[in-house]
């Protein structure tokens, strides 16, 4: 796999790779799928609700995009809601902007990132995130599954995205990472 590198852990990684604008271009893909991103963004509210069991007092989502799961989670009676992107974006009502830096001082009771952390250059910061719960959607990568079709399987994967999809996961692999950083299954 030329420019691709896989760590103890089963992750890959894009080793060279020119960063893409994450601008008003980017997101306007997403914005013309608002209504399916808002039902997304209900469907994973639900999703963490389920699984906890409780509304949290605080939720960030890293990587809001156009902001409908922070949002639903605001409408639900979350008292403290935040966003962080790489991007200014407009955020809903009630939610407030929080760069990098207060992202990882502050302490969350949820942070989500749906389909982001394949995004970030550097997954280090993992290890300073404090959350009690962490909510991750990452693509799919069934690379080790596929043993010696893997490769071929990889080169054609629609998700690959050089440049824009840096790392890729399985549920081995992610949950070792975020292991890693002191976060259990």
């Amino acid at each position: 796999m030329d420019n691709y590198e896989v760590d103890g852990f089963g992750v890959i990684h894009q080793i060279d790779f020119t960063p893409i604008k994450y601008d008003k271009q980017y997101i306007s893909y997403y914005e013309d799928l608002s209504d399916r991103t808002i039902k997304l963004g209900y469907q994973r509210l639900g999703w963490v609700l389920g699984i906890t069991g409780q509304i949290p007092r605080s939720v960030l989502e890293i990587g809001y995009g156009t902001g409908t799961f922070v949002e639903a989670a605001k409408i639900t009676g979350v008292a403290d809601c935040a966003g962080c992107d790489i991007a200014r974006f407009p955020l809903p009502k009630g939610v407030r902007f929080v760069d990098w830096d207060e992202a990882l001082a502050s302490s969350w009771d949820l942070v989500a990132m749906f389909d982001v952390l394949e995004h970030i250059p550097d997954l280090g910061f993992l290890a300073r995130l404090q959350a009690r719960y962490l909510a991750v959607a990452v693509p799919y990568c069934r690379w080790r599954e596929l043993g010696t079709a893997g490769d071929a399987w990889f080169r054609t994967w629609r998700m690959r995205l050089p440049n824009e999809h840096l790392h890729h996961f399985d549920r081995d692999s992610l949950v070792a990472l975020l292991a890693l950083s002191g976060f259990q299954w």
